[in-house]
């Protein structure tokens, strides 16, 4: 019996290291899935910014999303950016002037699209539950905003029925924000705290959804 015992310890020690190294494995690779996945959202929001407000719109939006440009290209419309996160997870996005952008808000459609460039990865999985419990896709009239169309929106801000903020003032321009339709409004609101989606002016905003704030 003692010597069975013995025969079993090095195996119970073997099975530790292994399952040890598995998990080590396992959270290396969530780790390159997350920083991968935002480097993507970070070329795309640097490559509409770009394409909309210039270069140095386009390096501030990287910087915002944790990433830094490493190339930048012009081409009459066209931009191309290339950014890294971290030391070497890399992504690459194009767009052109007059891409993305979003809606005022005023209803769906109104110069808005479904779109999910630019947004916050954390808003994107916040709306991935909010689908998930709904069951069905959350209709986004406007997402991310580049401080033009930001501008845009706020100078023509007497057509519309919401309020819009100054430039450099809105969630939408972090990517943290979206608009929905008005009649797809109340149903989402049903599931927003779960999702961890906030509706912080439900009487004079109801449409507009942004990502919850972490508390310390």
């Amino acid at each position: 019996m003692g010597n069975e015992r013995g025969s079993m310890a090095p195996l119970v020690a073997l099975v530790v290291v292994l399952a040890g190294a598995a998990c080590l494995v396992l959270g290396r690779l969530g780790g390159v899935a997350t920083a991968t996945a935002r480097a993507q959202t970070a070329a795309d929001a640097a490559a509409l910014a770009g394409a909309a407000d210039g270069p140095d719109a386009a390096r501030a939006l990287a910087r915002a999303n944790g990433a830094r440009v490493a190339r930048l290209d012009v081409d009459g419309d066209a931009v191309e950016v290339a950014v890294v996160v971290g030391d070497d997870i890399a992504a690459v996005a194009r767009a052109r002037s007059g891409e993305g952008g979003g809606g005022g808000g005023a209803g769906p459609g109104v110069g808005g699209s479904g779109s999910r460039v630019g947004l916050d990865p954390a808003l994107v999985e916040a709306l991935r539950r909010a689908e998930e419990l709904l069951g069905v896709p959350v209709p986004i009239t406007s997402g991310w905003r580049s401080r033009a169309e930001q501008q845009r929106l706020h100078d023509d801000r007497g057509s519309n029925p919401y309020p819009v903020a100054r430039p450099g003032m809105s969630t939408h321009e972090r990517g943290r924000a979206i608009d929905v339709p008005r009649a797809f409004a109340e149903r989402l609101a049903v599931v927003a705290a779960r999702a961890g989606l906030c509706r912080p002016w439900p009487e004079t905003d109801p449409i507009h959804f942004e990502l919850c704030r972490r508390t310390p």
